[in-house]
């Protein structure tokens, strides 16, 4: 996917958002068992952070506390 790259994220228990480059399956799994994140989302793709941003915002309002 061109000018596309891989992010994951979540949303802490203090309602902020996160959004990070994905690296591999170990950010998502630390973050799923964080107690500080509310919803983990991810990977997904995305043109930048804020287009990220978004995605994690629209997912972790839809599905909660979930990974996809």
């Amino acid at each position: 996917m061109d000018g596309m790259n891989q992010w994951w994220g979540y949303r802490h228990t203090s309602g902020s958002l996160q959004a990070k480059r994905y690296m591999g399956p170990l950010d998502v799994k630390e973050a799923q068992e964080s107690p500080f994140c509310a919803a983990v989302v991810g990977p997904f793709w995305a043109s930048d952070r804020e287009d990220a941003l978004k995605i994690v915002e629209r997912m972790t309002n839809t599905y909660g506390k979930s990974t996809l």
